[in-house]
């Protein structure tokens, strides 16, 4: 039994409690006991440390990430839906080139010295596998499946299925296979029933991509648009829409499924993954350059929606920080008081993130039976607003443990 102690710990809970000169007494399965430091140190047969001007907060979770796309970095359009998703089709066999493997490794650097333990990695095409299993990381693997055009959904479900069992032989206690739909428009509602059958069956957490943008919905609904040029133009081919937009909703109902962006959702539809158990995810820096909008988080925290913050991919984004995305949120959302949305930041890549999780994970807090996940931040001569002055200045993590070990 060990135990590790700071100046202030953010349990985070519902209540948002604080703990001053707290620490957690662990071992490398389970956080045995939370409190006052120096009774827990009585207790501990092991390592004892304290980290002074410092904060102890549960490991971060960014459950929405692209890997593979980690060599982007000037290659893409922004500034529109449309113009992004043409220059990523264009641009993929140069995405995916042969430096692919040591930018993925310096981005899994990043988003642990940011503190992450636990991600939702969506991998489209299994480059990402070996990289994520070895990584200290604890990792939701989202194997993605895209198809549209019926006389290639065996082919593409069978694809599917191979990296779906690599994933499968490399499950631990650290690495969870997963499933992602890629999105409405781009999953054939045949293949969508064939993988979420399997999917249900094996109990997989489930990922998808959900009215990301004004094209995607005004396809959805008036089968107009972008995406109907978008077809005939890469896949030679005139579409219909597989589904409408309760549809699709309703196919994940009871399924415990991250709906990821949800910029164009109404109040009902938002009611309507509520109700079936569904979970929302923001990438506010994603959505500025690919939307020009924010998810309506008011909305969402009126209707009982606890949203989770992740930073996306790089093919949407600049970096894989953790931190600077919660920077950003927070200057984003200017109609809300500071101090509260700062406590809501912390518990979107914390306790919300890890709530009513389909794989039953006790993460995202301090609390005893909760896994030993825990990261520090050092945070000099701060007595007061804790969560808000450690948005601010929070760099980078001072260290960081994973299943009771320290990373660093």
């Amino acid at each position: 039994m060990n135990v590790v102690g700071a100046d202030f710990l953010l349990v985070c809970d519902e209540a948002f409690s604080i703990v001053e000169k707290g620490g957690i007494l662990y071992d490398k399965d389970s956080i045995l006991e939370v409190g006052d430091y120096e009774c827990l140190a009585k207790k501990a047969k092991g390592e004892k440390k304290y980290y002074k001007d410092c904060v102890l907060t549960p490991a971060l979770a960014n459950l929405h990430l692209h890997l593979e796309f980690s060599q982007n970095q000037g290659i893409l359009k922004y500034g529109s839906f449309e113009a992004w998703l043409n220059s990523v089709i264009e641009n993929r066999d140069i995405l995916m080139g042969e430096n692919l493997q040591s930018a993925m490794q310096k981005e899994i650097q990043r988003l642990l010295k940011s503190g992450v333990g636990f991600v939702g990695a969506i991998s489209s095409y299994g480059y990402d596998l070996e990289i994520l299993a070895q990584s200290p990381l604890r990792v939701l693997y989202f194997n993605e499946v895209i198809g549209s055009k019926p006389e290639m959904l065996d082919i593409l479900f069978e694809n599917f299925l191979v990296r779906l069992k690599a994933s499968e032989m490399l499950q631990s206690s650290r690495f969870y296979p997963a499933v992602a739909i890629h999105s409405p428009y781009s999953v054939h509602s045949v293949l969508l029933q064939k993988v979420l059958t399997l999917a249900t069956a094996k109990n997989f957490p489930l990922s998808v991509h959900f009215l990301e943008s004004k094209a995607e919905r005004e396809w959805l609904t008036n089968a107009k648009g972008y995406f109907l040029e978008f077809f005939k133009k890469y896949f030679q081919t005139s579409m219909l829409p597989f589904y409408t937009i309760s549809d699709f909703i309703q196919a994940f109902e009871g399924r415990g499924a991250y709906f990821v962006h949800c910029l164009e959702a109404t109040k009902e539809e938002l009611e309507s993954i509520k109700k079936g158990g569904g979970k929302v995810i923001s990438c506010v820096r994603s959505n500025r350059l690919l939307n020009n909008r924010l998810l309506d988080l008011d909305l969402c925290l009126k209707l009982g929606i606890s949203p989770i913050f992740a930073t996306d991919g790089k093919s949407s984004n600049e970096s894989l920080s953790l931190l600077d995305e919660l920077r950003i949120v927070l200057y984003a959302y200017s109609y809300y008081n500071l101090e509260e949305l700062a406590k809501i930041l912390w518990l979107g890549v914390t306790y919300y993130a890890f709530k009513d999780n389909v794989l039953k994970l006790q993460g995202g807090s301090l609390k005893q039976g909760y896994l030993p996940d825990f990261a520090l931040f050092e945070l000099q001569g701060v007595r007061e607003q804790i969560p808000l002055q450690l948005l601010l200045y929070a760099k980078e993590a001072k260290s960081l443990y994973i299943s009771g070990k320290k990373v660093f």
